[in-house]
């Protein structure tokens, strides 16, 4: 479709909250698994261990957490993740795809990688503010808030989504030139 008329999908083809929460369960499982393999035998800088002493001399329990490294790398790898696959021929994340859903602008064609990355701000953004406590707090209500407009809205979009300029639709979502209704 050409991307000058703005469409509409027929019927409601948006993907709603839970089938976004649960597709970025998926995503975040995916992320978090390949990062932990990756800092426990690879690059151990991502992580910092912790010998916690019993009080009672008994075994010492050892706690893993995050470096500063760690949670760039994370944050960059979240980016990399989502914007790449949703700028991509799928239009979709491994998650969105095992939930039937898909990225695209309001034509139905895909969106570029700048967009895409502009669209997940909410996502990876807080892994790379993650340093700055009070800044951390305060990018992580506003992602928390941006994500949690999606139950709220009439075509289950984010405020990162309409920020895009976005739509999160199940996979087979259909697109006509009849005028949007707003």
């Amino acid at each position: 479709m050409a991307s000058g008329n703005l469409s509409m999908p027929a019927g409601d083809p948006f993907a709603g909250f839970w089938r976004r929460a649960g597709a970025w369960f998926i995503d975040a499982l995916l992320i978090y698994a390949v990062y932990l393999i990756v800092a426990f035998f690879i690059w151990d800088d991502l992580l910092i261990k912790q010998v916690m002493e019993s009080p009672d001399g008994g075994e010492a329990l050892f706690a893993y957490t995050p470096s500063l490294l760690g949670l760039l790398v994370m944050g960059v790898a979240v980016w990399a993740y989502l914007a790449l696959q949703e700028c991509g021929k799928a239009q979709a994340t491994l998650g969105k795809r095992l939930f039937g859903i898909k990225v695209c602008n309001y034509n139905g064609d895909r969106v570029s990688l700048l967009i895409a990355s502009y669209r997940t701000w909410p996502l990876w953004l807080p892994g790379l503010i993650n340093s700055v406590a009070i800044l951390d707090l305060l990018v992580s209500l506003v992602s928390l808030a941006a994500c949690l407009s999606v139950a709220f809205t009439k075509r289950k979009q984010g405020l990162h989504d309409i920020m895009a300029g976005c739509l999160v639709v199940k996979r087979r979502a259909v697109f006509s030139d009849a005028p949007p209704s707003f």
